[in-house]
C-alpha cells in the first residue's frame, strides 16, 4: 500500500478498516494510527483514510463491507484477505488477499488507465 500511495497519491484513495474479528490481533484503537503511519501511510488525507473499527462479516458489517461482499461474496477469514477494488464512481470490481498483490497491482494500473482515458 506504501508503495501505491507513492506511486499514485490522490489519484487513488485508500480506505483502512480495522477489525476485531481475526483472532482479536488488532490494537487497541487508539493505537492504530501510530501502526500504520509507522508503515508509510498517512491516517488522514493524502489519498489514504483510517476508518473507526467495524465488522466485514454477518449481519452487522458495515456498509462498505456489505456493498463489497454482494458483489464479490464469501466470508473474509483474515484481516489481509479482504482487500476490494473500487471504481471511481464506488463499484466494486475485484477482491483480493495479500497473497494477490501483484494481481491487484496490475489491475489497479488498468484501471486507472481506463478511467484517465474516460
Amino acid at each position: 500500500m506504501e508503495t501505491w500511495h507513492k506511486e499514485h497519491g490522490e489519484a487513488i484513495n485508500i480506505l483502512l478498516f480495522p477489525s476485531d474479528e481475526f483472532g482479536g490481533q488488532e490494537l487497541p484503537e487508539a493505537q492504530i494510527p501510530a501502526f500504520v503511519k509507522g508503515k508509510g501511510l498517512p491516517t488522514e488525507g493524502g489519498g489514504c483514510h483510517l476508518m473507526a473499527k467495524v465488522q466485514v462479516n454477518g449481519p452487522e458489517a458495515a456498509p462498505v463491507w456489505q456493498l463489497a461482499k454482494a458483489a464479490f461474496p464469501g466470508e473474509v477469514r483474515w484481516n489481509f484477505a479482504g482487500i476490494f477494488l473500487f471504481d471511481k464512481e464506488g463499484t466494486p470490481v475485484g477482491r483480493f488477499s495479500a497473497q494477490e498483490l501483484p494481481k491487484l497491482d496490475k489491475e489497479l494500473k488498468a484501471l486507472l488507465r481506463m478511467q484517465s482515458e474516460l
